[in-house]
């Protein structure tokens, strides 16, 4: 039997050596089609980045991982092509959009091509510090380069998840960018003096951290952190998850958290003429009457969409805005 077999294999050797002599190899690659679509697509991504970032505010996109530019203690992946497509037109939509409507009405026209990044480099995954529990989501280095992470766990879908890791971020990161320019009020850094803890604060619920006086466990880390994620929660946070935060903090709490905002609000205004509550109001009515299909098209403007319905969206309360100093 074991003859039997050792023959049959010979002869199947035998067989593939022919045939690999007289069949010629086809030089056409079979992943050629599909690179061909990609390059296609890749090109015409670019073009796009090239109209809507680079033109009107000098940023470079940036999407394919430079390896060369990240930590090398921590392990990355590559966003994938159609979400960093996707996440594109959403920054377009939901960030950069808000702040030329908002500072449009301040008179000012060209503030994200002055005061902007530069890049904004995208990467598929997060960072991850076992041995402290902590989660990298993104950065900002030298008030010109904005780093964010996690993009290929995004889901569409679901804009608190966008907010929480995207947008929020975006917000954070560019408010560091601000306060690097004109440095934020010194008073602010008395309001919770005693409560920082830049080794810690990852111990502590976000909850916790509400009744401390702090917007987030990650606030807790520093007065710099606290300042930006001050700003950056009340922008992105529709009214009843704000409401939900207060009244989570309890009375404590909450007139630290208030003071803060009074603080942080007059700072924008005075310093940048930005209205905090204009740009929160814009980011929940674009949140709104986002529709995907229409965003992917072009440069998408809820308010001249066909099914816009002025009926569904939030009224602007002059009562609640800031007097933007002249």
């Amino acid at each position: 039997m074991k003859k039997i077999i050792n023959i049959a294999l010979v002869a199947l050797v035998l067989v593939g050596v022919s045939s690999c002599k007289q069949e010629e190899l086809d030089p056409e690659s079979i992943f050629k089609d599909k690179q061909q679509k990609e390059n296609m697509y890749t090109e015409a991504f670019n073009q796009w980045l090239d109209e809507y970032f680079v033109k009107p505010y000098n940023c470079e996109f940036r999407y394919q991982l430079d390896d060369a530019a990240m930590d090398p203690n921590y392990n990355v992946v590559p966003v994938r092509l159609g979400m960093a497509d996707t996440l594109a037109h959403l920054a377009q939509y939901l960030w950069y959009n808000v702040y030329d409507t908002v500072m449009h009405r301040a008179g000012v026209d060209s503030f994200l091509y002055d005061n902007g990044p530069r890049m904004i480099q995208l990467v598929g995954s997060s960072m991850i510090n076992a041995a402290q529990g902590t989660e990298k989501l993104g950065y900002a280095e030298g008030g010109i380069k904005i780093t964010l992470m996690k993009i290929n766990k995004m889901d569409w879908n679901d804009m608190d998840l966008l907010n929480e890791y995207v947008f929020k971020t975006m917000h954070h990161e560019f408010s560091h960018i601000l306060h690097q320019k004109k440095l934020y009020p010194k008073d602010y850094e008395s309001i919770t003096p005693g409560d920082y803890d830049p080794t810690g604060w990852q111990y502590m619920s976000n909850n916790e951290a509400n009744t401390r006086g702090f917007v987030s466990n990650y606030a807790r880390c520093n007065t710099h952190e606290d300042f930006v994620e001050t700003i950056a929660n009340f922008i992105v946070k529709d009214d009843k998850t704000w409401q939900n935060l207060i009244a989570t903090a309890k009375e404590e709490g909450a007139g630290y958290i208030n003071q803060k905002l009074e603080m942080v609000t007059n700072w924008l205004a005075e310093q940048w003429k930005i209205s905090i509550y204009q740009m929160h109001l814009e980011v929940m009515n674009r949140q709104i009457f986002l529709n995907y299909d229409e965003l992917m098209k072009n440069n998408f403007d809820y308010r001249t969409y066909p099914n816009y319905d002025p009926s569904k969206e939030i009224k602007y309360d002059a009562s609640k805005d800031v007097i933007i100093m002249k």
